[in-house]
């Protein structure tokens, strides 16, 4: 006999879509704060995939990503095999007031920092607690949706530790992501280390940020996560269709470079997502007399991903994130040649 899956205050049986919500504990009101869930099962077996958004509350493309793609015909539970959870927002405080953590809770504030948290914990560590006991239990595959929120724009990479299982979802995603920056196997303080040191199939994927969220750009940018979805998904059989992919992979590592002075940083003509060489002039720090301070350069061949949309900085705050390549890759589950 076929079991329901239960999660959270759900149970969903197989050729299902159900909605309900994982408690999180109660608040001063004495009502139940929750995180919502959407579960659709299919009718045969499969992979099933969790799609997570917002672990940061400034970040609200995983959301608006999750809605678009609810939207779509694929998602037909009759039709699909294996099960697709959606959690829309892992943090909900922090998304409710636009901030990267709770703004209430000053002791755990960034959730990707201490997943999976701890059952006893501070605040956003029990609601970390409360997620994980139950994605652990049923995800073999985790996608962690970020982006540039209220500092930056990012653009097209995800973070893949290099366990198998997980660069095969990396691969999955599609030809638009192309950029693969290495994460650890294991260990805690994010989802996809702690997923991955699990045996399972995680990703952190960043596209977007908070100056893009205006009208037909936001859908634009959401709309690249979309792509990356559905591709995943038939590249596990979990709806029909073909899947396709990158020609190659850029696999390499996060430089995050920091202003060693105080004034307005201001990028270079530097294209997004494009090869450079090192040396290559990122940007500029004046002062308010107008004069630079300090000039950023390429520390290695690479790409540009993400860069700040703020001039003001000060000292110690970062200006760009940078891809250093180590290798390229004709399939990113195997080691490629030297860049």
């Amino acid at each position: 006999m076929v079991e329901a899956i239960k999660i959270g205050n759900i149970s969903v049986m197989p050729g299902e879509m159900k909605r309900g919500a994982i408690a999180i504990g109660k608040n001063m009101y004495g009502i139940e704060r929750e995180l919502p869930v959407i579960v659709y099962r299919g009718l045969h077996e499969g992979k099933c995939l969790w799609i997570t958004g917002s672990t940061h509350g400034d970040e609200p493309e995983g959301p608006f990503s999750i809605k678009l793609l609810m939207d779509r015909p694929e998602l037909d539970p009759a039709k699909m095999s294996g099960t697709l959870v959606l959690v829309p927002a892992l943090n909900v405080e922090a998304l409710m007031d636009g901030r990267r953590g709770d703004p209430r809770d000053a002791f755990s504030y960034d959730m990707n920092r201490f997943y999976p948290g701890k059952p006893d914990g501070y605040p956003s560590e029990r609601v970390a607690w409360a997620f994980h006991e139950i994605a652990s239990k049923y995800a073999d595959l985790h996608l962690a949706i970020h982006s540039g929120g209220d500092h930056s724009m990012l653009c097209r990479a995800f973070f893949a530790p290099e366990n198998p299982e997980s660069l095969e979802l990396g691969k999955a995603l599609g030809p638009e992501w192309d950029l693969a920056l290495t994460s650890n196997v294991g260990g805690t303080g994010n989802p996809t280390s702690v997923f991955a040191g699990m045996g399972k199939g995680a990703l952190t994927v960043e596209h977007g940020g908070y100056c893009r969220c205006l009208t037909t750009e936001f859908v634009e940018v959401c709309m690249k996560y979309v792509n990356g979805y559905i591709n995943i998904m038939k590249h596990y059989h979990m709806i029909e269709g073909e899947s396709v992919y990158a020609d190659k992979w850029y696999r390499g590592h996060q430089i995050a470079l920091l202003a060693n002075a105080s004034g307005l940083f201001v990028g270079a003509d530097v294209p997004l997502r494009e090869m450079i060489k090192k040396g290559t002039v990122l940007g500029h720090i004046y002062n308010l007399y107008g004069d630079v301070l300090e000039t950023l350069t390429a520390p290695a061949d690479g790409q540009v991903f993400g860069l700040r949309y703020r001039p003001s900085v000060i000292e110690g705050e970062w200006c760009c994130f940078f891809g250093a390549i180590d290798e390229i890759r004709n399939d990113l589950m195997i080691a490629g040649k030297s860049k």
